[in-house]
């Protein structure tokens, strides 16, 4: 792609704004038509769709029916346009952000979030393959979530599909290649040239998205050095779901099993078939049905989309035998058994739902916060100390629980930068972006750079701010860290950054702003004070501090 693209201010009616993504040859900006004044997401095509007539003709068709991709949970594309020698799509701006993002924000994700998730996903796939139109990169940087319960939990995602550029013949015609992280959630037919490829394709790669977000790993992952077409990455049946995360009913770890079968035959026919064993699964959850009674029942009475492994004549069997022990049978199925446990819970009940003192809250919090599982954390977190911090905020104890939220959040932050530096993606909030540059300029060996970074955070961020909370909490942290720090130059880079900032402090004085010069002065005290090959430099801030005019 040419460098230049990027420089671009205008487009055909829009003026393009800020970038968006880049992708192996396509950009996409934030843009705004400038008749209409309405917002859109331009993505800007390789050359080849400008270069000759027929590219301009498959232009034309695809953004043609890509348009007819007219559905809530399936962003819109509102067409297509070549300006000079630039081809792009005019697209739906969806303020939110990717699943991908989504999942590397959070160390786990609740199996009901991932359901409501995956019956989007479904809604927007089964009216797509309704028109005959498949996916067949589906992955969670397609997957675009908006909506209130980006900020508060207890609230709907709403889910928008995109990139359905790919179509049947992606291998031939792609607008991008996936990267290689994406492309572990391809069906093993997409990597043989011969292969037929279909909605079943589609859902071994939202089988794959579930089996992520569910366990926090892909089924078939690419083992170091391995090819990623290579035939054997399929050859391992991965671990079942309900190994990795407990908390995944058995309905949900069977149906995604059944949707990654590395045979097409034997996943789940249709999206809808899906959507269908999705609804299935949280009905089954809420009735607490058995496998025997699923296998036999199955969805209501209709043939059930999830296989349970029993055979439906034996469960039944196995049922019949089981109704005829009648109160022969053991004693926990016996009526006086049960009318006393009866009599003991109804007991119980009025405790169980007595509200918890902020004792009890706050010991119960900190008895999970000895462990060293992170969803014992967040269980600390949300249901013991900021019920405890909301209902009793004058208690002794509510400056505990806060300096344990505190904790968590600031452990949570620290896990999603070092995610994101490790995967490359961008930075979600000013918060982050202010932290990785103080740690790059730290690493770098420019502490004095960093330490007025964290600065502009402890002076920008809102503490009272859940999302800016813990940058703030860590830059404090900093700033007395390098305050207690007594550093051995080593590189070069530190002694010129001393340098600059001693400069920095000297005009600052000649110009009459003691404080800021003070600032700077006392800090160079602080970290190298001590330091015999910043002798000279640190002489000077100390001369030129007892130079200052005092407060």
């Amino acid at each position: 792609m040419k460098k230049t693209m990027v420089t671009l201010s205008r487009l055909g009616p829009f003026a393009l704004e800020n970038r968006l993504d880049r992708r192996h040859d396509t950009e996409i900006f934030r843009a705004v038509h400038l008749k209409q004044h309405r917002q859109a997401a331009i993505q800007i095509l390789p050359a080849r769709y400008a270069a000759d007539p027929v590219g301009r003709k498959q232009l034309q068709a695809r953004s043609e029916l890509l348009k007819k991709l007219n559905h809530p949970n399936i962003v819109r594309c509102y067409g297509a346009g070549i300006d000079e020698s630039t081809a792009f799509l005019a697209m739906e701006l969806v303020e939110g952000e990717s699943l991908a993002q989504y999942m590397d924000d959070r160390m786990s994700m609740m199996w009901g979030v991932i359901l409501d998730i995956a019956q989007q996903i479904c809604a927007g796939m089964e009216f797509a393959h309704s028109r005959g139109i498949c996916h067949l990169r589906l992955n969670p940087c397609c997957v675009l979530l908006a909506g209130e319960g980006l900020k508060h939990p207890d609230l709907p995602l709403e889910v928008k599909l995109t990139n359905f550029w790919a179509g049947v013949a992606w291998r031939k015609e792609p607008v991008s290649e996936p990267t290689v992280e994406n492309q572990q959630y391809l069906a093993p037919e997409q990597f043989d040239p011969d292969a037929e490829l279909d909605a079943r394709t589609d859902i071994f790669s939202l089988g794959c998205i579930m089996y992520r977000a569910l366990s926090g790993n892909v089924p078939f992952p690419l083992a170091e050095g391995a090819d990623i077409k290579s035939p054997e990455r399929f050859a391992t049946v991965p671990p079942r779901i309900g190994s990795l995360a407990l908390d995944c009913p058995i309905w949900l770890d069977r149906l995604v099993m059944q949707m990654i079968d590395v045979d097409p035959a034997k996943r789940v026919a249709s999206m809808e078939a899906v959507a269908s064993a999705l609804r299935e699964t949280r009905t089954a959850v809420a009735a607490g049905t058995s496998s025997l009674e699923h296998a036999v029942v199955g969805n209501a009475g209709r043939n059930s989309s999830i296989e349970t492994g029993a055979d439906k004549k034996d469960a039944k069997r196995l049922l019949k035998k089981k109704e005829a022990k009648g109160p022969a049978g053991p004693i926990y199925e016996r009526p006086w058994f049960l009318v006393v446990c009866l009599l003991l819970i109804l007991g119980t009940i009025g405790y169980a739902f007595m509200p918890l003192s902020e004792q009890q809250l706050f010991d119960r919090g900190a008895k999970l916060m000895e462990s060293t599982q992170e969803t014992d954390w967040k269980t600390a977190e949300e249901t013991y100390f900021l019920p405890l911090i909301e209902k009793y905020p004058d208690s002794p104890h509510a400056a505990e629980a806060q300096a344990f939220v505190d904790k968590i959040w600031i452990h949570d932050a620290e896990t999603r930068l070092w995610r994101k530096g490790q995967l490359g993606r961008d930075y979600s909030n000013e918060g982050e972006r202010w932290l990785a540059g103080a740690r790059k300029l730290n690493d770098l060996g420019n502490q004095l750079g960093a330490w007025s970074q964290y600065e502009v955070m402890v002076a920008q961020l809102n503490p009272d701010s859940p999302e800016e909370r813990p940058y703030y909490l860590i830059a404090q942290q900093e700033i007395e860290a390098l305050k207690q720090r007594k550093i051995v130059v080593t590189d070069h880079v530190e002694v010129a950054s001393v340098n600059d900032f001693l400069a920095r402090a000297d005009k600052a004085a000649e110009k009459g702003e003691t404080e800021q010069a003070r600032l700077i002065y006392r800090r160079i005290l602080s970290l190298y004070d001590g330091t015999s090959q910043l002798y000279d430099q640190v002489q000077s801030a100390r001369e030129g501090l007892a130079n200052l005019p005092s407060k």
